[in-house]
């Protein structure tokens, strides 16, 4: 493996230079697996749980500042990190040098339990207040929207960070006029003395690299990444660009890799040729023209936050309808980590058909600016932009290059809505962008859009509701028709890929209706006092917590621990990413990595498993499967479960093989590619199908009483049905195992992230067909066990 140039970045004020960048490699594996910083977790690999979390640092020489956010490591390419500056948990403090007061407050407020999480959440708040040292509690809570805690809870992390917080806590409800949550409510009571915390001095905080600052070299250079499969361009002019993108049309186009990265990890996709953008600077201008403003495409989406809020404050209300929409679905999209990182432009020609912007731009009439080797041309961003699933009107060698985002007009509306599973950081079950615009001194329709995200393979806008509007009055009976005109629209079967037809639907309604309310509050038309609220947008209100706790006897002795705020052992560690987890133990020479070939049916028969071709994949050694274990291939409770399967899967998901190779990556990447035939049998999914198949375990009855006389006695007898969902195991800390062999009698040390430490060990021994006694299985710690 070879690289044309030197990869150079700082991590934690230290110069690094790579001579063999792979453009495969997160920024993630770089740092623990070169730089052998630990304390940044990996959780998700998707950028949803915010374990991963390190703050960037660059100098930005159009603005000459010094720009500090938090990204996910977990998918920003290695190569993306050329001429920044990385800052990871351990660079801001730990137990022999000092803790940092972000550290110690997360610490010494109980923020931590199992403190696989502390370290990302620590990050973001680092990187907060590195920007804004005396923030408030929304911004506080507004930093973690990307970080998922799934054993502390957040009260007592928002609690110790409070102490940050410029003025009441409480936005400005404060605790010694209007009471609080104490027991006896005369006094407030903490679990933390607030006083014994380092105070926060931003003087005192590292420099930037002045080499990053005063030379451009780094920025004004035009790179080449040779990785093992991979190629990794940065130009930095746009006919280097566009030259580029000519020579290799299907390259990807990567800013913030949030959605490259989650393609490749999860959905086996490859691309051997990626473009990154971010030094082009006709791709970063942000210019006012006049019927609105320019935004390169390679401007990510958390400074055209920044930039549209500074249009609302400086222009009329009026003006800023759309703006003033995109600002709202902002604060709803992802997190902070992806926002700092993704590109407008990737967002766009993403093509995704839950996209959160795209609704708003298509409802706004947003105007591209596409450039190509052929020429420039400009395309409305309109119902024949988006062609089919994923695919818009873009040419294979076209790239955008900006957007024009127009001022809205006198008597003019617009809103965006969007409903996910829960409020921050998820994807869409459907989002909307929604404009109207009156005639003149009436409030008959004259122009509309109704945009919708989750209906169809593409964004879709609802043309024809649209032309029916057109000419109608802003009433009551508009909302009724509407509802009409979209449920024939926007038809889902019952069969549509992600389920909740009837529900989608039913939010398409729902979206107008709201909307329909908000612009008759702006109008000052009547409005019921019982839908008044739905017009209006979510209001925050800082998060309270309470608890309640018993005092301790004045009498008792300060030795006496019972009752005590004690900090638990590990929780400074936790707070400095010195806390050791399985995945953290240095590496043994020689070690092999293994990952797991998993069944993509649900029930079917196994016909034929060829690992041939995984086999003859860099750094595999071996496939392993049933026909490999020595002893007994049953495990569980009850030994009703199958190690590897044999010639029948009954689950998506379940273990038939696993591939053994010198890395993670060379073993994930081989397990993907293990052919398995299939002959797909009927699933059995639902009550009524087991029953049917005879496929349920026969229940003991304990009887106590006649249950039909009791029917008969009985006043009323209710009957109903429920069904449960499915859930998802969601610990931060993926399953791991190290296994070391000695040299004597068969004897293995196991490091294993299990709450079950004797049956592990149990069902080793069965499977190697060797005495338990010859294993030693160690827990110390584990990343949640949920």
């Amino acid at each position: 493996m070879t690289s044309v140039e030197e990869l150079v970045f700082y991590a934690n004020g230290k110069k690094i230079c790579e001579k063999n960048a792979d453009p495969e490699t997160t920024l993630l594996t770089y740092l623990r697996e070169k730089l052998l910083l630990k304390g940044t977790k990996l959780g998700c690999a998707e950028g949803g749980c915010g374990a991963c979390t390190v703050m960037v640092s660059r100098y930005d020489r159009q603005r000459r500042k010094i720009l500090n956010y938090s990204a996910n490591a977990c998918l920003m390419p290695v190569c993306a990190a050329h001429g920044l500056a990385i800052t990871t948990v351990e660079g801001i403090g730990s137990i022999q040098n000092g803790l940092h007061p972000v550290q110690e407050r997360i610490a010494k407020s109980h923020g931590s339990q199992c403190g696989f999480c502390t370290p990302g959440i620590v990050m973001s708040m680092y990187s907060l207040i590195r920007n804004k040292p005396n923030p408030t509690m929304e911004d506080i809570e507004n930093a973690f929207q990307g970080n998922l805690c799934r054993c502390t809870g957040y009260r007592p992390i928002l609690e110790g960070f409070s102490t940050f917080a410029k003025g009441c806590g409480i936005n400005g409800k404060c605790c010694q006029q209007n009471g609080n949550n104490s027991v006896d409510n005369k006094e407030v009571e903490k679990l933390f003395d607030e006083s014994e915390f380092l105070p926060y001095e931003p003087t005192q905080e590292p420099i930037f690299p002045p080499q990053l600052q005063l030379s451009d070299e780094y920025d004004v250079k035009s790179l080449k990444f040779i990785g093992e499969r991979t190629i990794w361009f940065r130009p930095v002019t746009l006919s280097e660009l566009l030259e580029l993108k000519q020579q290799y049309p299907q390259a990807r186009i990567v800013n913030g890799n949030t959605e490259v990265g989650v393609e490749t990890k999860f959905k086996n996709m490859f691309y051997p040729t990626l473009i990154y953008p971010g030094n082009v600077p006709e791709l970063n201008i942000i210019e006012n023209i006049p019927d609105g403003i320019m935004i390169g495409a390679a401007v990510s989406l958390a400074r055209m936050e920044e930039i549209l809020k500074e249009e609302i404050k400086r222009l009329p209300d009026y003006k800023t309808q759309i703006f003033r929409a995109i600002v709202d679905m902002l604060q709803w999209f992802a997190g902070h980590q992806i926002r700092n990182v993704s590109a407008i432009g990737g967002n766009i020609a993403t093509a995704s058909p839950i996209s959160d912007m795209n609704p708003l731009f298509m409802a706004a009439g947003v105007v591209l600016q596409l450039a190509s080797k052929d020429g420039h041309r400009e395309v409305k961003m309109n119902s024949d932009f988006f062609k089919r699933y994923r695919v818009t009107d873009m040419q294979p060698n076209e790239v955008i290059v900006s957007l024009k985002i127009p001022y809205s007009q006198k008597n003019e509306y617009m809103r965006g809505y969007k409903q996910s599973h829960r409020r921050e950081d998820d994807i869409a079950i459907v989002n909307a962008g929604f404009r109207v615009k009156f005639k003149d001194d009436s409030h008959v329709v004259s122009d509309i859009s109704l945009v919708f995200g989750g209906m169809r393979p593409i964004t879709a806008m609802a043309t024809k509701a649209m032309e029916k509007a057109i000419g109608r009055k802003w009433d009551d009976m508009l909302v009724t028709d509407m509802c009409d005109w979209l449920t024939t629209e926007l038809p889902l079967s019952p069969d549509v890929p992600g389920g909740m037809a009837r529900y989608r639907q039913t939010l398409c309604s729902s979206f107008f209706f709201k909307f329909f309310l908000n612009v008759c509050q702006q109008l000052q038309l009547k409005v019921k006092p019982e839908e008044l609220s739905g017009g209006e947008g979510i209001h925050y209100e800082p998060c309270q917590g309470s608890q309640i706790f018993e005092k301790l006897d004045p009498g008792q002795l300060k030795t006496d621990l019972v009752g005590r705020p004690v900090v638990h052992m590990s929780g400074l560690k936790q707070a400095t990413g010195e806390a050791i987890y399985l995945d953290d133990i240095p590496k043994y020479e020689n070690e092999l990595r293994l990952a797991l070939v998993m069944s993509t049916k649900a029930h079917a028969r196994l016909i034929n498993v060829d690992p041939s071709e995984a086999l003859s994949m860099p750094g595999v050694v071996d496939y392993i499967d049933y026909k490999d274990v020595p002893g007994s291939n049953m495990y569980g409770f009850c030994k009703d479960e199958y190690i590897f399967a044999v010639d029948k899967v009954t689950c998506e998901g379940q273990v038939i093989g696993a591939i053994v190779a010198d890395t993670a990556a060379h073993a994930q990447r081989a397990a993907k590619n293990v052919k398995i035939t299939y002959e797909e049998l009927t699933p059995i999914v639902t009550i009524e199908q087991a029953i049917e198949a005879n496929s349920f375990y026969v229940t003991k009855e304990i009887k106590d009483g006649d249950l039909e006389v009791g029917y008969k006695e009985s006043d009323h007898v209710i009957e109903r049905e429920i069904r449960i969902g499915g859930q998802e195991h969601f610990y931060l800390e993926t399953h791991s195992t190290l296994v070391i062999p000695k040299k004597e009698d068969h004897e293995l040390e196991i490091y294993a992230s299990t709450q079950n430490i004797n049956e592990l060990q149990l069902g080793i021994g069965s499977a190697l067909n060797i005495p338990a006694n010859r294993f030693c299985v160690r827990v110390k710690r584990i990343g949640e066990s949920m």
